[in-house]
């Protein structure tokens, strides 16, 4: 167990950087095909939410993602996409990417229409980003 920090031991908080990571997330929901995040994969953890059409809570599982913006600077995201999250969760346990360390790159391809109904569902791609290897 940690030892508990005395109040009156902390330095000057004021004067020192926090973390990169924000604690707080924000749900990713993709507008453009194409559209896409890099970061690294911390978890997958159920959220809950309220269904919009039935005002229902439901416990959703999500991908929660350390995400790299263009400035360099970093945001947590998360999102529940049955078909993401598949992914995410297959690649943790085959060792294909290890969470907090590999980086990748997802890709959101555009809705599709299911084989076996007639609903649409959102298509992704997932790559681990090879460091040695520049656009």
């Amino acid at each position: 167990m940690d030892k508990l920090i005395k109040v009156s031991d902390l330095p000057n908080l004021h004067e020192i950087e926090p973390a990169l990571r924000e604690m707080s997330s924000e749900y990713w929901t993709p507008e453009a095909e194409s559209e896409y995040k890099v970061g690294v994969i911390l978890e997958i953890k159920q959220e809950t939410f309220t269904d919009e059409e039935t005002g229902e809570t439901v416990e959703l599982p999500c991908m929660i993602m350390f995400s790299q913006e263009q400035d360099k600077t970093f945001t947590t995201i998360r999102n529940g996409s049955k078909r993401l999250v598949a992914t995410i969760e297959g690649a943790l346990e085959s060792g294909e990417i290890v969470a907090g360390q590999t980086p990748i790159r997802i890709t959101y391809l555009g809705k599709k229409k299911n084989k076996t109904n007639s609903r649409l569902s959102d298509r992704w791609s997932v790559k681990a980003i090879q460091l040695n290897k520049k656009l």
